[in-house]
């Protein structure tokens, strides 16, 4: 029986992953996660007006990047990750723009305004990273590991 929980144990431990560029496991060389560079964050700086409806407040946030190679041509899709005042984690479309004056993060579909400081990486909730992008439809071509909620 300890035999098979050993077993089992180390199966998981290799599903699970231990930080952002361990989720993508397959076409690399296409898309890798990382944590937004100081210089990504300087170009999504600038100032957004604070009466704008705000979709979702969240904590324990961070700015991702989807490094994408398309044809040959290297684009970046940064992405705000965080926690819902409920505890649940959330994961955003495009991100446009980010104020960290007022706290206000723009994307492609909505406004979200982010509280305290970002998070470090290993606080991230990188099973639900992986649930987003299998969710999707891109995260079998990527081999992010297959969890689902």
């Amino acid at each position: 029986m300890t035999e098979n929980m050993d077993s089992i144990t180390a199966t998981l431990q290799k599903l699970i992953p231990t930080s952002l560029d361990d989720i993508v496991r397959a076409h690399r060389d296409e898309c890798q996660l990382a944590l937004a560079t100081d210089e990504e964050m300087t170009r999504l700086a600038t100032s957004i007006k604070s009466d704008e409806h705000v979709k979702h407040v969240l904590s324990h946030w961070q700015i991702i990047v989807m490094h994408l190679t398309i044809r040959d041509e290297s684009q970046i899709s940064p992405r705000l990750v965080g926690r819902l005042p409920d505890g649940g984690s959330w994961i955003t479309s495009h991100v446009l723009a980010v104020d960290r004056q007022t706290g206000l993060v723009q994307t492609a579909n909505s406004f979200y305004r982010v509280v305290d400081d970002p998070t470090s990486e290993n606080e991230l909730d990188l099973i639900f990273i992986c649930v987003a992008l299998n969710n999707w439809g891109i995260g079998q071509y990527l081999g992010v590991p297959d969890f689902i909620f």
